[in-house]
């Protein structure tokens, strides 16, 4: 009894195995019975046996994964389509010229930049010719020396800092045009750079500065780029709700007329994002340019930095 169950259960099992996988698994080698030769018969595809067909109807559910199911079919008409686009010759053609679309904005630069140039003892075509002026003589914080407050300014140094993350009263107290001392190797100050570098536009993003470190930013670019390569600043104020930074802030900026430009984000964005903000408001430069909204750009910063920019666009 034992035996004759177990053959029949393995019967159904290859049965189950046969409808699910449309092969066909004879459970014992011998002539093939009539009930296999009707077996192995080709099964119709799922197109061919229609959903009425119940012969073939599986036992068990056809698979289904829910959201990544794949479209065989149409995989297969878009892969004909492709192949027949092929063999007329189309196929590479359609490639490029979607790629070409891509860069019809794109416009190479054709000027040839000179490389530059170490010369030593020769003082470097950027370089500033006198030293920097002062932004007042002997005043604190002159050539980014420290600057450092009695015990009187103690509590208003703790707040400063707790609102801000440094000391505001020490800023506040340094020249906006304050000179810096030159952090660079000797080097540096004897190399010549193409002088036909491209332009930029300067994108500074806050939230909340304070007014001396987002200004003597500001000021620093002013001071420190040449005129003809500065085609803007852009101000981005993420959503800053200091009194400074309204309307005391686009007064002030009106003296460089209309070099420094300042945009309000409806919302706070973040750093990245209105990043992004600013570079779609930059119009005039041909490189962007980020700087934080406290920090102040060194003597010479703009002819390195912009010079293999200019040389591989």
């Amino acid at each position: 009894n034992l035996s004759v169950n177990f053959v029949f259960l393995w019967e159904e099992a290859l049965k189950l195995l046969n409808n699910f996988w449309g092969v066909n698994i004879r459970p014992f080698p011998g002539p093939l019975a009539q009930d296999d030769k009707e077996a192995n018969r080709p099964i119709p595809n799922k197109g061919e046996r229609g959903l009425g067909n119940e012969k073939f109807k599986p036992v068990v559910p056809w698979p289904h994964v829910e959201g990544v199911e794949v479209d065989l079919e149409s995989i297969r008409r878009k892969n004909k389509a492709k192949n027949e686009l092929n063999q007329h010759g189309g196929g590479d053609n359609n490639q490029q010229n979607v790629i070409q679309r891509q860069y019809l904005t794109f416009k190479p630069q054709t000027f040839v930049y000179r490389d530059p140039v170490l010369r030593p003892g020769v003082l470097g075509n950027f370089e500033p010719k006198e030293p920097e002026p002062h932004g007042v003589v002997g005043g604190p914080g002159e050539e980014a020396k420290p600057y450092v407050l009695g015990p009187d300014y103690k509590e208003s140094i703790q707040a400063s800092i707790k609102e801000f993350g440094f000391n505001m009263v020490a800023s506040d107290m340094i020249s906006l045009d304050r000179s810096v001392n030159d952090l660079r190797q000797e080097e540096c100050k004897f190399w010549h750079y193409d002088e036909n570098l491209l332009t930029s536009s300067v994108v500074i993003v806050f939230h909340n500065e304070g007014w001396s470190t987002l200004m003597r930013t500001v000021h620093s670019v002013i001071k420190r780029t040449p005129r003809k390569y500065l085609a803007e600043i852009v101000l981005i104020d993420d959503f800053s709700n200091k009194a400074h930074l309204k309307e005391r802030l686009d007064d002030y900026i009106k003296q460089w007329n209309g070099l420094v430009k300042v945009f309000r984000n409806e919302r706070r964005e973040g750093l990245i994002q209105a990043r992004s903000i600013g570079a779609q408001k930059a119009k005039l430069g041909q490189v962007l340019v980020y700087l934080d909204a406290h920090c102040e750009v060194g003597i010479n910063w703009y002819a390195p930095l912009i010079a293999p920019i200019s040389k591989d666009r």
